[in-house]
């Protein structure tokens, strides 16, 4: 019999974490398997939030990773920092705890939705053009019509993860970062 697999989120907000929900119901991991770490509101940055706990979360998984069906799937936005830099920050982050890294087999994906997660559901759902430069928040001339859409339900993450395979051909030149997930979330073994 195939054990279940179980899952370990660390994210920024609600609406991530209602992303990241839709994608596990997707790979069969259903909410009595995953246990999510999502930043409270109105709590300052919800990306240094992620950073804080990142350590943390590590130890918690560590802690069960002799059982090869739990992951840790770690969500934090890019925002102008990008991909790369983000996952630098993160491994700093265990360098200065005195942690081991993250090895290359581990069931660990760091995925980072640049500029945020609004630019991946955006996309998914169809909108065009997007791309990673612009922030799609209400506060935004350029992003504001996303940010609506995405408040009042028309872009919801379950309509995104609905759309998240076959990728679009021209995904990676304009979201990078979602094709960069897309390989980075195959650690979890989904």
């Amino acid at each position: 019999m195939k054990k279940r697999r179980r899952l370990y989120v660390l994210c920024e907000d609600a609406l991530q974490q209602r992303f990241v929900e839709r994608l596990a119901d997707r790979w069969g991991i259903g909410p009595r398997q995953r246990k999510i770490d999502a930043s409270p509101r109105a709590r300052g940055s919800a990306a240094q939030y992620v950073l804080e706990r990142y350590t943390d979360a590590v130890r918690q998984w560590r802690a069960e990773s002799h059982d090869p069906n739990v992951g840790l799937l770690v969500v934090v936005d890019g925002d102008e920092h990008g991909v790369a830099r983000r996952r630098q920050q993160l491994a700093q982050r265990l360098k200065d705890s005195k942690q081991e890294p993250i090895a290359p087999s581990d069931p660990v994906a760091v995925i980072v939705p640049t500029w945020h997660i609004e630019a991946w559901i955006a996309w998914l759902c169809g909108h065009r053009p997007i791309d990673e430069q612009t922030r799609y928040k209400e506060d935004d001339e350029e992003g504001r019509v996303v940010a609506r859409k995405i408040e009042h339900g028309a872009y919801s993450p379950q309509r995104a993860v609905d759309a998240w395979t076959p990728p679009a051909s021209d995904e990676e030149a304009h979201v990078p970062s979602l094709t960069d997930a897309r390989r980075e979330v195959r650690r979890l073994g989904v």
